[in-house]
């Protein structure tokens, strides 16, 4: 394994948390996840995003920022291998499109101090997903603070995701589109971005599965020609 420190990111419900725990499992990496159903105000922001969105967008902002800083000094003792699903830059992300002017601007004064301290990752896997596909794992998982979330609110972080990533530089970057792909229940599949993931240097790279009828196709004109 070419990389060390490693972010899983992606729109809720497109699959960090399973790619990280799968990944982590094969490359005997240890496993950072977020802690997002420890934040006391997020059933109550998915209720009334306006009145909770600063306290829920400041306590995630400091528990990513503890974790990732203890996760990155445990990293330097061990010189493990380190898989997150998250990356702390994108925090932000939520904030602009849940905070009003004068929060964001006090957010960004509190998140600039953070964000020089912590290590950035040597490469970001940023997983893809249209809005219907995202509606359906979120609907399939059926995480009661999530019941109310709204198909504007995933389509507009949808958005949001694909420009921040589509500017993003700070390192090695590796987008996938897994609309056709299921990591958790297809062995093939999670071979697959496996091999984009050795494949992956520097810069910004692709991929782009065929669709899953397809790529069924191919598989079995190979079994036949065997």
């Amino acid at each position: 394994m070419n990389h060390k420190n490693i972010c899983i990111e992606g729109v809720i419900g497109v699959g960090k948390t399973s790619l990280s725990s799968l990944l982590s499992e094969r490359f005997s990496a240890r496993t950072v996840l977020e802690s997002v159903e420890e934040n006391p105000f997020l059933s109550k922001f998915y209720e009334d995003r306006t009145a909770f969105a600063f306290q829920t967008q400041l306590w995630f902002l400091l528990s990513r920022y503890r974790q990732i800083t203890d996760e990155m000094i445990q990293q330097n003792l061990f010189h493990e291998v380190v898989i997150s699903d998250y990356l702390f830059a994108k925090d932000r992300i939520f904030a602009t499109i849940n905070l009003d002017d004068n929060e964001l601007a006090l957010y960004d004064s509190i998140a600039k101090l953070l964000e020089a301290r912590v290590v950035k990752p040597d490469l970001v896997i940023y997983l893809q997903a249209s809005t219907d596909v995202l509606m359906k794992r979120i609907h399939k998982r059926s995480r009661p603070y999530e019941a109310a979330m709204d198909r504007k609110y995933i389509e507009s972080l949808n958005e949001a995701y694909n420009h921040f990533f589509f500017h993003y530089t700070d390192s090695a970057l590796l987008i996938i589109n897994t609309s056709e792909l299921d990591f958790v229940a297809n062995d093939g599949d999670l071979e697959e971005i496996i091999g984009q993931i050795r494949q992956t240097r520097s810069g910004i790279n692709y991929y782009q599965p065929l669709r899953r009828e397809d790529r069924m196709k191919i598989a079995g004109g190979d079994n036949q020609k065997q």
